[in-house]
């Protein structure tokens, strides 16, 4: 039987606990292109990104599947310290040095998985970086050009005007983006020459129906409410989404705002909201379904996983128009409203909640979209012609 062609994948970090963006789609599409390639993941020891502390064992295993290398992460991140640092640089002009020293310090700092990376380059038929903003990829992609695809599932975000990154967005041979929005923003960026590219976009997948009645019983839902899940954190729109909800109450709206994901900010004594903590997959599609709408409150998204999970399973969107990519999913898919500020917030969502004809329409809608746009095997074929351009 012929061998299957190794490709690695650079992420950084993997693993099924880590739920949500670049990673769960490293590990979706590393897990299903399997049966084509025989895939080596180079990742780091941390499971949070917050601080890269080391908690998986370093070296190599079997997660899924697929081939797993760990490597330690050398410096742990003050997160308050690293915030400061940056608000300081994005104010003025910065040395290519100064921003070098910024790559590190946001971590992960993980030189040994660079210096293995470029020794074992030459294996490959491919390499795969996902996330353009960090360590691994940087210095990955330095090291290791040749037959690389890079999906950096960009947001317009202030790094991206960081010179280093003219670096990153030069030395792929190919680019996979999310959306068109996207692509459209890295294109205004930076000169892509004419290589080749793709919306590959991710699969969506359609669970089985959940028992919304048992999932409500469970945590005393018995009304309406709207659902954020996800990782709660400020830096994800969450603080405002919460004072908007707020607002969202003092105009009599009654359905509550839940919230499902890890918890990374203390929340506000706000009357409706609740928290039921880090759910299980099935869990969360259950929460998902029962849910009359899914906020998304981050104005840096470059996909959005929880609301195409959402539409999936018929449930509409409210979500931060300050998203070119969020904004775009509405526009496109007719399945969720914006809002621009907490007036137009609370707006939407009263109007969401109580008109149940509006609520079905939007969320047959979101069905549409993701069995249109969102499907496996599309995604899957355009993730193989991009390796195999990079190949070449």
């Amino acid at each position: 039987m012929r061998a299957r062609p190794e490709v690695a994948f650079v992420v950084q970090r993997y693993g099924p606990e880590i739920t949500g963006g670049s990673e769960s789609l490293a590990r979706a599409v590393a897990e299903r292109l399997s049966a084509a390639y025989d895939i080596t993941v180079y990742t780091t020891c941390a499971r949070d990104y917050v601080t890269w502390r080391n908690e998986y064992a370093a070296g190599e295993q079997d997660v899924g599947g697929i081939r797993v290398r760990r490597f330690v992460v050398e410096e742990e991140r003050d997160l308050d310290a690293f915030n400061r640092h940056s608000e300081a640089l994005y104010r003025r002009t910065r040395t290519h040095d100064e921003e070098v020293d910024w790559l590190r310090r946001q971590g992960p700092y993980v030189p040994g998985l660079v210096e293995a990376l470029a020794a074992e380059a030459g294996r490959y038929h491919a390499i795969v970086f996902f996330t353009y903003l960090y360590y691994p990829t940087y210095w990955g992609l330095a090291g290791a050009p040749a037959h690389s695809v890079l999906v950096p599932t960009t947001h317009d975000e202030p790094p991206l005007a960081f010179g280093i990154y003219d670096e990153v967005f030069a030395r792929p041979r190919a680019f996979a983006f999310l959306t068109p929005a996207e692509e459209a923003l890295v294109s205004a960026r930076f000169e892509l020459r004419g290589r080749p590219a793709a919306v590959a976009g991710m699969g969506v997948d359609v669970p089985a129906p959940p028992d919304v009645d048992a999932f409500r019983a469970r945590h005393g839902l018995g009304g309406a409410y709207a659902l954020y899940a996800g990782r709660i954190d400020a830096g994800k729109g969450c603080a405002e989404m919460i004072a908007h909800y707020a607002r969202y109450r003092a105009r009599g709206g009654t359905a509550d705002l839940v919230l499902v994901g890890t918890l990374a900010m203390e929340l506000p004594a706000v009357p409706g909201v609740r928290y039921l903590g880090y759910v299980s997959e099935e869990e969360k599609h259950a929460a998902l379904a029962a849910a009359a709408v899914v906020i998304c409150p981050s104005p840096y998204e470059s996909l959005s996983i929880a609301l195409l999970e959402g539409f999936a399973v018929g449930t509409p969107g409210l979500v931060n128009a300050g998203s070119a990519v969020l904004k775009e999913h509405c526009l496109r898919s007719n399945a969720a409203l914006f809002y621009g500020d907490g007036d137009e917030y609370a707006e939407a969502l009263d109007r969401v909640v109580g008109d149940q004809a509006l609520r079905r329409a939007l969320g047959e809608a979101g069905r549409r979209y993701v069995a249109a746009s969102y499907r496996w095997d599309v995604v899957l074929d355009r993730y193989r012609a991009l390796i195999e351009a990079a190949a070449r």
